[in-house]
Order: structure tokens, then sequence, then C-alpha cells
């Protein structure tokens, strides 16, 4: 089984501040979810890092306000600036306009200090510590295959930089809905076969990757839009190409949450806890709340005794 020993690694979310520029930061829900990742991460007995060569860190675009980076600090978070990264194509597609500062997350693939790094939505709710994801087999540094040797022969765009020599890109699939066994496969429970969910992976930073990113992002029509960067990763390291993605165990996160999941002890959830579970589950709604008044009375608790 592989071990993370002496690797330094890291826990990274993304924020953005294209959402809520309000300076009342206990009304910014997806804010609010980003502490509540990094305090269940750092401080909760129940899922706090018990490895120190774990670093909890938020990838923060120019759009986010001092107010909100010293507020993380505060809470103990490593922030981490990055510089946005756009394509002139892109701004005349259909999508969301809160995800134009999306492809910045691509940077993760620049922040070598790291040898491996599981990169997290915020909306995303532990039930139990993710330390141990980094032995997954799904988790561990690959060799890249010869595009000459693999399925699709169209994979590599021409005139792209060079691949790799290797890398890693660990992903599990995305379920339908709240209907699905545990653990949910891609025959019963996993939509589109193949095709990952770009809020919960392990990626391998490595700037040779990330000019090929870039190289994509850069080149007009080259992937689907709609989903921004999940497209782009898709593309990329899809199963029939000199990069596929490797699956790490879905019982490490599953979106759409159903109560069944919870007594089987999944790991974490993707969903926002602001909102209305899918299922309509009081149980999983309860949960959601629980984790997040009780990280609220944390750090009221923690501020009131430094002001003292």
């Amino acid at each position: 089984k592989p071990d993370a020993k002496g690797e330094k690694l890291a826990f990274a979310t993304f924020l953005s501040g294209t959402l809520d520029h309000d300076e009342d930061l206990d009304n910014d829900n997806y804010f609010i979810a980003t502490r509540l990742l990094c305090w269940q991460l750092l401080h909760s007995p129940r899922t706090k890092i018990t490895n120190p060569n774990i670093d909890v860190v938020v990838m923060v675009t120019p759009s986010v306000s001092a107010s909100r980076r010293e507020r993380l600090k505060k809470d103990g978070a490593i922030v981490y600036p990055v510089d946005s990264l756009h394509a002139d194509w892109l701004k005349k597609t259909s999508h969301e306009a809160r995800w134009d500062e999306l492809m910045a997350k691509l940077r993760a693939w620049q922040m070598t200090e790291y040898s491996r790094i599981l990169l997290l939505d915020g909306d995303i709710i532990l039930q139990k510590p993710l330390d141990d994801i980094f032995t997954d087999k799904g988790a561990q540094i690959t060799k890249s295959l010869d595009p000459a040797s693999v399925k699709n022969k169209n994979a590599v765009p021409k005139n792209s930089p060079p691949l790799p020599e290797q890398y890693l890109l660990g992903g599990l699939g995305e379920t339908h809905n709240h209907i699905h066994p545990y653990p949910p496969t891609w025959e019963d429970g996993l939509q589109k076969p193949g095709y990952f969910n770009a809020g919960f992976f392990m990626l391998h930073p490595n700037p040779a990757l990330f000019d090929y990113y870039n190289h994509i992002l850069q080149t007009p029509d080259s992937f689907d839009p709609t989903y921004m960067e999940q497209n782009l990763l898709n593309m990329v390291h899809n199963w029939d190409g000199p990069l596929p993605w490797t699956e790490i165990s879905v019982t490490w996160n599953i979106a759409r949450v159903n109560d069944n999941d919870l007594d089987q002890g999944v790991v974490s959830a993707h969903d926002k806890w602001w909102k209305e579970p899918l299922s309509g589950s009081q149980r999983i709604r309860d949960f959601f709340h629980q984790q997040r008044w009780e990280m609220q009375g944390w750090y009221d608790a923690l501020d009131n005794v430094k002001k003292e």
C-alpha cells in the first residue's frame, strides 16, 4: 500500500470574488463554506488532519477582498494568491458569469512546493478525516503513455507543448442524483462513464502540464466550455488518450448524498450546506447545519479569548 511519508502534500480549495463583494462575511455562503471546509480540515476533533506534512491552502484570485483573506489566515489556512487565467474566446461562450475566474484553478499545477494536491471545491463537508486519501491507489503519480500507442490518435492537438513524462489526475465520477447504491458505480448511480467531477481530484504539480493546459485553453473551440475547467481537464485526461485519469474510490466523496451514504461511512459530501439537500432528508440538512454552526461557535470562542 503506498504511503505519503516525507512528501509535502496539500488539501487546497479555490476562492474567487466574483460572487459576493459585500463586507458582511456572515452572509456570503460560498465564503462560509470555504471557512467550514478549512475548519473541518484544521480544527474539528472529528475530521482534522493528523499528518503534519499536509497543508491547508486556499487559492485566492485578485478579486477576493482583503477582509476575506485576513479571516482565512486567522482561521489557520495558508492563503495562496493566484493570478487570473483567461482566454478571449471564452468570453463569447455561454456559461455562468460566476465561473469566469475558474480557469485560475489550473494554477494549482504551478504550486511545485507540493508533491501532490487534493483540490476540493469549497462546498464539501467532511464526515471523517481525509488524510488517507493519499494512499489510495488512484492517487499515485504515474507515467504518461506514448501518444502513438493510444486509442485516440488525435488526443494531442497539433503544435502542443510536450507532454510531461509523468502526471497524476486522480478523480471520481459524479452521481446522477440522490437515488444510488453505496458505493455508486458506473453501472448504477454514476453519470457519463469516464467523466470525472473537477470538484474533487488529486494532482501532481508540474509546470509542463500547466503549459499544456494553457495552450489548449488559448486555442478557440478546443473544448466545450459549458463546465469550464472540468471539460478541459476531462478532454486532456480522457481514458483513450496519453494522460488517462485514474479512479479514486468514490467512497471518499459523493455528491447529492443520501442517508445511506452517511450510514455506510462516506468520508465527505459534495453539497451546499445552505441549500435543501436533493434527497429532502432532514437528517442530512441537520448534519450540514450542525457542522456550520459548530464551526461558528468554535471561532467565536477563539476570537473572544484573543480579545481578553
